[in-house]
């Protein structure tokens, strides 16, 4: 049971001042890093929408949401109306591309044994990202309204919710702002 994946790259990076996607940690781009990540995965889809990220991403698909401003609800919903029932949906955000390799293999794993269970690496007691739905909640996630969050839908469906306890405080760990960067590179 293959999970699809969506990566989430249409924000206008306005905290950090210039495109996150477009940003290099340890030699590739983070959008490049994020859907290496998700290589397990099938499809992969990036969402773009503030900025045409003219690259070439392959094995990834690129999905352009022209409503971006609306919120990464948007963009992961336009990802999904690309979708045909997957066996499971991994959602990774284009801040986050120093995740551990190991982190993903492990929520994978995690999916496979239990695929009807929402997945969450869980570092230092805490929930972080990415998170792995199972197919079931797919359509509940496509007909959320505008105004709402997946949070909404995770606290409706809190039975399904696994944590996953891994040893990489990258799940925690949004890079949102020079300074976030700045930490990123330093020894």
């Amino acid at each position: 049971m293959t999970p699809a994946a969506i990566v989430l790259a249409a924000g206008a990076s306005t905290r950090m001042g210039r495109p996150k996607a477009l940003l290099i940690h340890d030699g590739r781009t983070f959008v490049r890093r994020v859907v290496d990540l998700a290589a397990n995965c099938a499809p992969i889809l990036v969402v773009t929408g503030a900025i045409d990220l003219d690259l070439d991403l392959r094995p990834a698909i690129r999905v352009h949401n022209p409503a971006w401003p609306q919120g990464q609800l948007s963009s992961l919903q336009r990802g999904l109306a690309e979708l045909e029932d997957p066996a499971g949906l991994l959602v990774l955000t284009v801040d986050r591309p120093h995740i551990r390799p190991a982190t993903i293999t492990a929520l994978l794993a995690a999916f496979a044994s239990a695929p009807e269970c929402i997945w969450q690496p869980a570092h230092g007691g805490r929930n972080g990202h990415p998170i792995l739905y199972p197919a079931a909640l797919l359509p509940a996630l496509r007909a959320l309204p505008p105004d709402a969050s997946p949070r909404d839908l995770l606290a409706r469906h809190a039975d399904l919710r696994r944590s996953l306890p891994v040893d990489d405080p990258a799940v925690l760990d949004n890079l949102d702002r020079p300074e976030d960067l700045t930490r990123l590179h330093s020894p």
